[in-house]
């Protein structure tokens, strides 16, 4: 008896020491180690096996405590996210939560951060069955009242093979010369929001079709090459004499559809100030020119018109003359 008081009272000071000791000596007087049965190293087995289990039970309970505090999941065998409370952990993976993708990661005005700017990005459309719309991010909410457009093809580009625009592939076309960049950055810095209005009539109806894919393209290189943002509108559709409308709100130039579509719903509210706006197309009516369309444009819009040759002239800014 003496030996047996001696052995409980090491048991009610092990158990006020250590929460993890005090399951130990529990599953130690449940298995009767007195019972001469057992032999000293099966004892030795046996607690060392008891003390693990225990020690992984408690650490797998505190680890889900802390886990649950911080709002994060456990994820056990089955697949399946448990809480601390539930299921059977044979392995966990420690899942942090994600947060929501389109979570606000902007700045209050003049608070410093470290993390990295939001790049810049373009957004199409299809509307109407006739009208391709590249939105920058840059431009789609915020209102300009000085536009500088553009026509595309032999004002902006031209085709290295020689090729007529509609018969070449994206990777044919380069700057019409080495004025176009220097020219549209410095437009842009001047306040200038940069409108491309182009005639695309390959596309047709068919706007996620081959030869809208391959505008896209053109002008996602146009807009890495550039470096500034910009916006396009390519009418895909042409009307004829007796043949159902296919382009019914005139998008397609010498028409001004186009213009109208960019006030209405993609300069943020404000209306331009035509005298500060102007418009520059190959297509101005001269002998050796295919059409007068751009022209026409600019005139039907109200604002100035200049030919590539007049505008993008070396060492000039022609637009602040």
């Amino acid at each position: 008896m003496e030996n047996v008081d001696d052995d409980r009272e090491r048991v009610r000071v092990f158990n006020r020491s250590s929460p993890i000791a005090g399951f130990v000596s529990f599953f130690r007087h449940q298995l009767n180690f007195e019972a001469t049965a057992f032999d000293d190293a099966a004892k030795d087995r046996t607690i060392s096996t008891v003390t693990t289990a225990t020690t992984t039970t408690t650490t797998t309970t505190t680890v889900r405590a802390l886990l649950a505090r911080r709002g994060v999941g456990i994820r056990n065998l089955s697949g399946t996210t448990a809480t601390p409370r539930e299921g059977r952990m044979d392995a966990f993976v420690v899942r942090r939560a994600r947060r929501e993708q389109d979570e606000d990661d902007e700045t209050t005005p003049g608070e410093r951060t470290t993390k990295r700017p939001k790049a810049s990005g373009s957004r199409w459309r299809a509307l109407d069955g006739s009208l391709l719309v590249r939105d920058d991010a840059e431009c789609a909410t915020v209102g300009f009242e000085k536009i500088a457009g553009f026509d595309l093809d032999g004002t902006l580009q031209r085709t290295l093979s020689g090729r007529k625009a509609f018969m070449a592939e994206p990777n044919d076309f380069t700057f019409l010369n080495g004025e176009v960049r220097r020219v549209l950055r410095s437009l842009s810095e001047d306040g200038y929001k940069i409108c491309i209005f182009s005639n695309q009539g390959s596309v047709k109806g068919a706007l996620e079709g081959k030869k809208a894919t391959d505008v896209r393209i053109r002008l996602a290189r146009l807009a890495d090459e550039l470096g500034v943002p910009f916006q396009a509108f390519c009418a895909t559709q042409v009307n004829k004499p007796g043949k159902p409308i296919s382009d019914p709100h005139n998008y397609r130039k010498g028409e001004t559809g186009m213009w109208k579509r960019m006030v209405r719903a993609h300069n943020g509210g404000v209306t331009p100030d035509l005298t500060k706006c102007f418009f520059v197309g190959d297509a101005a009516g001269r002998p050796e020119d295919h059409s007068d369309v751009d022209l026409q444009f600019a005139q039907g819009v109200g604002i100035k018109f200049y030919t590539p040759e007049e505008f993008f002239v070396e060492g000039k800014d022609v637009w602040r003359e």
